[in-house]
This record gives structure tokens, C-alpha cells and sequence, in this order.
């Protein structure tokens, strides 16, 4: 885990005339992106618009859609199927607005994964600058980029501001700040350092499931949020993004004692339903996206060897959709016992 470095940038944006928006914005930002992106690193000349061609040398095959690798261990490529993930999930907030004034104030949270993503942040920011300007998936949606922050490990902290705009020539254009990389690299490091703020047995723990949730357990779709299931996903996604965009396959000695552990954490209360969502694909059409939200409560003799990997796992979600937005969740609460 430790050669899988995340950022989260908050982008902050300003519309440049009213719209009618969707509730869920996932697919509408994942949309957008992936044409902005496709713009600025596609090489050929036809663009890609079935897969790509040259993920060997083309930056958006290899952090949008990247190849399964046939070296690979064979039980990551069978967890991961056909598709790799991408080097990044997207975050609306939970915004549920359905129309946007002109001159309204409306934020996403895109956290970028591995190294290589990293040091694209500024193209990246480029990229969705002047896509924003251009107008955001099939509604158009045109807006200004106001500024870009690097969210910090602490939920207190208003974290580093990469880019904001500033008065130039009589009008106000974006403009970057100064940082290094290490300034906001959210990884292993930082999720064990806020774990170890706990120096005694950690027994309770809340999620906050923010997004649909949907996983499953020995071949069956999970409806009650038991601790076993949503830990196996948390390792399951973070094994595949270590072996994708980090430093190799996360050892089964680290994680399979962090399973043993979560067969042990009982779940004592939780507020889950199932709910969903209507989404449009050209390939299938309108279809629902499912999953549980909804707060759950855990007990167990000491989780503390959970956390830096439940706090890491936040940020880029668990399940199916999990690029879009769902399977986000929340640490809401951690408690110890003397």
C-alpha cells in the first residue's frame, strides 16, 4: 500500500447560465471528463472512441482505460474481470439539485490514483478548465472553474489551494499556486499516522454509507451491510488498484489478517435501505443503479488494524459504480474503551 499515493481535488465552479442538471451528477462528470481528457492526450487522429488503441504510449489509455496485463496474478485479473479501473473516481458531493442558476456556486471531488496521475495534475486541471467552459456532458453545462483545492488528511483542514483565479488584465483568470507533489499526497503513510491517533482498543465504529452501495459475498448481492462484506470490498479495491496504479499486488500477508479480523466485527444497529437511480448508457440503455445507503454500527474487541485501510478506501468507493460515485462512505464515528 504503500506505493499507492491518492489526491482528492475539490474543483469549485461558478455556471455560466442556468440549467436543468441530474440528481446524481457521476456519470454526467465521468462523461465530461473523459471527452476533456481525451482532447488534450488522444494521439490518433480519428480519436478513440471504442476503446483505446495505444494504451502503450497514450496517457489517457493508461489512466483511463488501461489493459489488462496478462502478468498479472490470475486470482487479481478474475477479482478485476475484464476491465482494469481507471486511475481515478469521481465524487459529486451529494449535490441533488436538478436545475443550476446562472452564476450558481457547485463543487466535485476527483481523487486521482497512483503516481503516474499525479504528476498530470496539471493537465488534468487544464483539461476540465476549458471542458467546463465548453459546456458538460449532453445538457451542456457551462461554468467557469473558481478554483481548485487539494484536500488534506484531516477533515478540519481547508487543505492547498493549486489553482484560483486572480484579477490578469482586467479580468480574473485562473491561476496556480505554488506546491510541491508531497504537499498533497494522501497515501498509506498518512492513513496509518491518522489511525495511530487512537492509542487505545478502538471497539465501535459507524460507517455512513453516502452513495448507493452495491457488492457482493460468496456470488450474492449484499442488502445488509454486515462487516465482512464491506471489508472484503474495501481489500478487494485496494489490492486491484495497488497491482493497476500503484507498486505491485498488496501481499496476502498484509491483507488476509485484516479479513480474519473482520469476520470477528459484529454489526450491532445499522439504518440501511436499498435504493437506486435511473442511468443512461449507448451501449444498454436506461438502466437502474442499485445499492444500500444509510448508517451502519460496528463493535469489535480492537479495530484499529482496520482503519488505515477503511480510511484510505473512502476516497475511491467500493462496488459497482464506484468511478462515478457510488460505494462512498464515511468513517462517521470511532470510539475506544478504556
Amino acid at each position: 500500500m504503500e506505493g499507492l499515493p491518492l489526491a482528492r481535488l475539490r474543483f469549485d465552479l461558478e455556471t455560466l447560465e442556468g440549467s436543468q442538471v441530474p440528481a446524481y451528477k457521476g456519470d454526467m462528470l465521468r462523461m465530461a471528463l473523459l471527452w476533456w481528457l481525451s482532447e488534450f492526450w488522444c494521439p490518433m487522429p480519428d480519436r478513440c472512441r471504442h476503446g483505446c488503441r495505444r494504451p502503450d504510449v497514450c496517457m489517457f489509455g493508461r489512466l483511463c482505460e488501461p489493459p489488462v496485463d496478462p502478468a498479472w496474478p490470475p486470482k487479481l485479473r478474475r477479482l478485476m474481470g475484464n476491465t482494469a479501473p481507471p486511475a481515478y473516481a469521481l465524487w459529486d458531493l451529494q449535490d441533488r439539485r436538478g436545475h443550476l442558476d446562472a452564476g450558481a456556486a457547485w463543487s466535485f471531488e476527483l481523487t486521482l490514483v497512483g503516481e503516474l496521475a499525479l504528476r498530470q495534475i496539471p493537465t488534468i486541471v487544464a483539461a476540465v478548465q476549458q471542458g467546463a467552459e465548453q459546456g458538460m456532458g449532453r445538457i451542456r453545462l457551462r461554468s467557469h472553474v473558481r478554483q481548485v483545492v487539494a484536500l488534506a488528511a484531516s477533515p478540519d483542514s481547508t487543505g492547498r489551494c493549486l489553482a484560483a483565479e486572480q484579477p490578469q488584465n482586467g479580468k480574473m483568470a485562473l491561476t496556480w499556486q505554488s506546491y510541491h507533489l508531497d504537499d498533497v499526497i494522501l497515501g498509506y503513510e498518512q492513513a496509518l499516522a491518522w489511525a495511530q491517533t487512537w492509542n487505545r482498543p478502538v471497539r465501535a465504529l459507524s460507517l455512513r454509507y453516502l452513495s448507493p452501495v452495491k457488492i457482493k459475498e460468496r456470488g450474492q448481492w449484499v442488502k445488509v451491510p454486515t462487516f465482512s462484506a464491506v471489508m472484503r470490498a474495501v481489500v478487494r479495491r485496494l489490492r486491484i488498484l495497488s497491482q493497476v496504479h500503484g507498486a505491485g499486488e498488496w501481499p496476502q500477508a498484509e491483507f488476509g489478517p485484516l479479513l480474519d479480523l473482520a469476520e470477528a466485527v459484529r454489526l450491532e444497529h445499522h439504518e440501511t435501505f436499498w435504493t437506486g437511480y435511473s442511468r443512461h448508457s449507448r451501449q444498454a440503455g436506461h438502466y437502474e443503479v442499485e445499492g444500500f445507503i444509510g448508517q451502519a454500527w460496528y463493535a469489535g474487541d480492537d479495530l484499529r488494524p482496520l482503519l488505515p485501510a477503511l480510511w484510505l478506501d473512502e476516497w475511491v468507493h467500493i462496488g459497482k459504480g464506484y468511478v462515478i460515485g457510488n460505494g462512498r462512505y464515511a468513517i462517521e464515528l470511532a470510539g475506544s474503551l478504556a
